[in-house]
């Protein structure tokens, strides 16, 4: 796993895809989840739709393009379905973290073999520790087993402005 500083939604360093830890209750009221709604329309789009389906189910995912001049290479983000809840305390279910993170994966592979397109991944540093009260030290063993052979590029994003809240740790 490769950490930096930035601002997750601005895709820095060559990031084509981004993913974050949503509920299943088509809620995206607070933290990361609320800036991408109102950044990322077809993500937002993409979490109504599945909603709408039952397919945001825990351990699931939704995928939206997104909608910015990028060249040539197509930039998205990963809807996770991490939280059968929302409210206070440990929300995040790890079992679908990780299951959603590994069919976002999987995604990704067969994208990048059928486009001939190198994917790199863009994660929130914390992601699913802030509001959704899980352990960096689960979440990021997780994320390096899900990624250890794998081709795609995983980097992990810091925070450094406060463009959106979100109080990951």
């Amino acid at each position: 796993m490769e950490l930096i500083a930035g601002d997750l939604l601005d895709f820095p360093q060559g990031i084509n895809r981004i993913a974050h830890s949503c509920n299943t209750h088509n809620v995206m009221g607070a933290g990361i989840a609320r800036s991408i709604k109102a950044h990322f329309p077809y993500a937002w789009q993409a979490d109504c739709i599945a909603h709408q389906n039952q397919k945001n189910t825990l351990g699931s995912y939704s995928f939206g393009w997104v909608d910015i001049d990028s060249g040539d290479c197509q930039k998205g983000v990963y809807n996770l379905y991490t939280q059968a809840t929302i409210g206070m305390g440990r929300e995040v279910n790890y079992e679908a973290f990780y299951q959603a993170l590994c069919k976002a994966r999987d995604h990704m592979e067969i994208y990048q073999v059928q486009s001939g397109e190198s994917i790199t991944l863009g994660l929130p540093y914390g992601i699913s520790c802030g509001l959704a009260g899980g352990s960096w030290g689960i979440i990021s063993s997780m994320i390096e087993d899900a990624f250890k052979n794998s081709p795609i590029r995983l980097v992990i994003v810091e925070l450094v402005n406060k463009r959106h809240l979100h109080n990951d740790k």
